[in-house]
């Protein structure tokens, strides 16, 4: 049969920057426009440019990182076999076309003719084979919700997926390109590296516009375009459709300091940014050279250490302080205007309200209730033993909400210090060592479905594993249609009311910027960087 197109993925909310910003220059998806002087940092005789960004990735394998600017920079580097238009519909990419069983159980794909990769190897169904089988076992998404399935070869130029049971995830999941993301890579690689996470400058190799060339630790990472690409004959649209590498070099620096990014832009030093410093808004009002936007960048959420030595082991505590938070001053904190953030009950997001929306919990979000949260609290059995909070310094707005929480928790009687660490050293306090922390303010992406959150992720803390909860997500993941898992989402946020792995606080509106004569697409929460160009 052939399959119909999902519901929309993960809508990434586009808004007008708000009452703080108002001056702003009026953003579009394509960031285009005439500036007077010079075209900024970029070199327009080289075709070069320069965005400037708070963080690098702690790695580059696009099948296993979840940082998010991980997916900003091998975006153009991967290809996926399916991907998402601007409708945000299923479309080929490396695959020509495919199809769905009747009952829904097999999916064939048949591969395009002439794709090489960027070592020059033709692309074949063993590199596809290799690479999907992979991706099942070391993604984080996959592990679950393609546990059981198998890639098998039919000949060299198609493949075959065959899955345990329907389900809507499938397509959906296969059609992402952010975090841990089904890119294809050449067997030769996968061979060499494993399991294990891709570390080598040369094994990250795609069949994208770009590749990279250069990776300067902590200073910046160079992808260049790539002189063979074979494109997809359709438009552009989207992920999917031509990609036609016209800028000749994109420079991706990393500057944690949130001062030398903002007068690294104003200078002309760099030529965009994924985000501007919350708190350095207004000095970009007036700025001639550049054209503003915001959009949704995802949840900032408060998540509980689940290690026996914390007091937030228990659930009585993680109540307490859920019914304590007190979220407009956090939020206010975190981005500057109440114009650049949603208060949303639930664990997804408003954008994606259409497929995903409960009432439960709504009533008793938000009641910023101390004098209960304390009687909470001791009934919990808290006796002001100290408290860490974790935070991470690179992210303005998860760090200034952490500074918030900490002044809440003292004010319900917690003994609260934080404890602020660079991104990586953070990331890995985060998910390796959680008996030293109690809590942690962390800046998440917007996730697909509700299995990807916090709660529901097996290596991840909150994750209260039994009986029910398998249960929970076998009849979530089993769902055939989008509107079949649309209607038990109650039932997966009424689990997360119950054990209460993490508060939700907010979700965060960035504002992204580029240099006014750079034709810039902006898509699903990342630069396009194909079909780019400096205008002059």
């Amino acid at each position: 049969m052939t399959t119909p197109a999902p519901s929309p993925r993960r809508a990434r909310v586009m808004r007008r920057v708000g009452s703080a910003t108002a001056a702003l220059a009026v953003g579009a998806l394509v960031l285009s426009g005439c500036a007077s002087g010079d075209a900024g940092g970029g070199d327009e005789a080289k075709n070069i440019v320069n965005l400037v960004t708070p963080a690098q990735p702690e790695s580059l394998d696009p099948q296993i990182s979840t940082d998010s600017i991980m997916g900003e920079i091998t975006g153009p580097i991967f290809e996926t076999l399916v991907t998402a238009d601007e409708n945000l519909q299923v479309q080929p990419m490396l695959a020509e076309s495919y199809e769905v069983s009747d009952d829904s159980l097999e999916y064939t794909f048949h591969l395009r003719e002439g794709v090489k990769f960027q070592d020059g190897s033709d692309l074949d169904a063993d590199d596809v084979v290799a690479s999907m089988n992979r991706w099942t076992r070391v993604s984080v998404a996959a592990q679950e919700a393609f546990a059981g399935s198998e890639w098998t070869k039919v000949d060299d130029s198609t493949v075959k997926l065959t899955v345990t049971s329907p389900s809507f995830l499938h397509l959906l999941y296969l059609s992402q390109v952010s975090t841990a993301y089904p890119a294809i890579l050449p067997t030769e690689v996968l061979d060499k590296v494993g399991d294990g996470p891709i570390e080598a400058v040369e094994d990250i190799v795609g069949t994208g516009p770009f590749q990279l060339t250069e990776w300067d630790a902590d200073q910046k990472i160079v992808i260049t375009k790539w002189d063979d690409y074979q494109s997809v004959d359709a438009p552009s649209s989207g992920r999917a459709g031509a990609k036609d590498a016209t800028l000749s070099e994109v420079v991706f620096n990393f500057v944690p300091d949130a001062s030398t990014r903002t007068m690294g832009l104003q200078s002309g030093q760099y030529d965009a940014t994924t985000e501007l410093p919350f708190d350095s808004l207004d000095q970009f009002a007036d700025d001639e050279n550049l054209t503003l936007d915001t959009y949704m960048v995802g949840p900032i959420n408060l998540v509980y250490s689940d290690d026996a030595s914390s007091p937030f082991s228990k659930v009585e505590n993680r109540q307490a302080i859920n019914t304590g938070l007190d979220r407009d001053p956090i939020m206010l904190a975190a981005v500057g205007s109440k114009d650049l953030y949603d208060l949303v009950h639930h664990n997804m997001t408003l954008g994606q309200k259409a497929i995903w929306d409960t009432e439960v919990g709504k009533a008793d979000f938000n009641t910023a209730d101390v004098a209960q949260a304390k009687k909470m609290l001791a009934a919990g059995g808290y006796t002001g033993e100290p408290v860490t909070v974790l935070a991470n310094k690179d992210y303005s707005e998860a760090y200034n909400s952490a500074v918030v929480v900490v002044e809440q928790l003292k004010g319900m009687g917690v003994d609260a210090t934080l404890d602020a660490y660079e991104w990586g050293a953070f990331s890995e306090k985060y998910r390796e060592r959680r008996d030293e922390w109690d809590l942690v303010v962390f800046p998440f992406g917007t996730e697909l479905d509700p299995t990807q959150t916090i709660g529901f992720l097996p290596t991840r803390a909150g994750y209260f594993d039994g009986p029910e909860l398998q249960k929970l997500l076998a009849d979530f993941r089993g769902a055939p249609t989008q509107a079949e898992a649309s209607a038990l989402f109650s039932d997966m946020q009424q689990w997360i009311e119950d054990t209460r792995p993490m508060s939700r606080i907010g979700d965060a509106h960035n504002v992204y910027a580029a240099n006014k004569d750079l034709d810039l697409a902006w898509f699903d929460g990342h630069f396009v960087w194909w079909n780019a160009h400096w205008k002059n």
